[in-house]
């Protein structure tokens, strides 16, 4: 008897624990998701080139959010890339990588400290990551640029791939980095043993940030870039969405020395040398097929 009551009463002991694991994670998963993260002294001190305009929009929930648009020489007749950052990042930490993609890529860059991030300061979430997404595209329409591509790296990639689909007509390539199928099968790699815990996956997770479904109906040209060094990622998640792809004109870059925060990693520029050749290859067939739209349809507008 005392065997039994002993298995009761841990049995009664481990279901409390699980709602109350349940419960809290329910409450608290925007927290765990997405990271706060803020510029170092010696990053605010970084001096802003002539070429960077700051940028002040206003979001969906009324916030003031700071962006960079950062010009390349000739700017007007240049692409545009929207590029969405990876979890935690703030303008400040990319800047590095902002001019070197100026410098051996030649594009205008718009990019946005992430919700939570640097001076954005605002309560993150998946809904409002997508939001925050539409009010920087809307804005980077109003350059008027003949070709707008849309970048993002990791938890950035869902936030591109979600606005490539919402803006299908409007982009003339995708370029996704170290990306995961979705934040589900993703928590099964880092995170094993809520699988086990949680009552029901998809009602506790609020956040769901599925690629996987998303990709299948982007057909717009696609560059798929990941680091064989992945050390948060696994590959076979890049290369899933590679395969799920819809786009007749899709691209794989594998950076054999790159991790996950840096895909750079014993590069010999052959990174940016594939990104230059994906945009000019993707604008020379946007441009075809308006020509052939027009051809079509003398009314059709470019």
């Amino acid at each position: 008897m005392r065997i039994i009551k002993y298995i009761f009463f841990a049995f009664i002991i481990l279901a409390l624990f699980v709602c109350a694991l349940n419960t809290y994670i329910y409450l608290k998963q925007d927290s765990f998701v997405f990271s706060n993260e803020f510029p170092t002294v010696e990053e605010k001190n970084q001096t802003l080139g002539e070429n960077y305009e700051i940028v002040t929009l206003t979001t969906k929930d009324n916030h003031k959010f700071t962006c960079w648009y950062i010009k390349t020489k000739d700017s007007e007749n240049k692409p545009i890339m929207l590029y969405f950052q990876g979890n935690g990042g703030y303008l400040e930490k990319y800047m590095n990588l902002f001019n070197l993609i100026i410098e051996r890529v030649d594009v205008n860059i718009f990019s946005c400290s992430n919700r939570g991030c640097g001076s954005n300061i605002a309560k993150p979430s998946e809904e409002y990551f997508y939001k925050d997404a539409n009010v920087y595209i809307e804005y980077v329409k109003t350059k008027n640029p003949k070709h707008l591509f849309i970048f993002g790296s990791s938890m950035g990639a869902a936030v591109a791939i979600d606005t490539a689909l919402k803006q299908h007509d409007h982009i003339s390539g995708l370029i996704v980095q170290n990306a995961f199928t979705s934040l589900k099968e993703l928590s099964r790699y880092s995170h094993p043993f809520l699988n086990f815990f949680l009552f029901d996956y998809d009602m506790i997770i609020r956040s769901k940030m599925d690629n996987e479904s998303k990709i299948k109906n982007i057909t717009v040209p696609t560059l798929f870039t990941l680091s064989e060094m992945d050390e948060k990622v696994p590959t076979s998640h890049t290369r899933t969405l590679f395969q799920l792809s819809a786009s007749a004109n899709k691209q794989l870059y594998l950076s054999k020395g790159g991790t996950h925060p840096n895909i750079l990693k014993n590069d010999d520029g052959s990174y940016h040398k594939a990104m230059k050749k994906f945009i000019d290859t993707a604008i020379s067939i946007r441009e075809k097929n308006i020509q052939k739209a027009v051809e079509r349809n003398p009314n059709t507008p470019n």
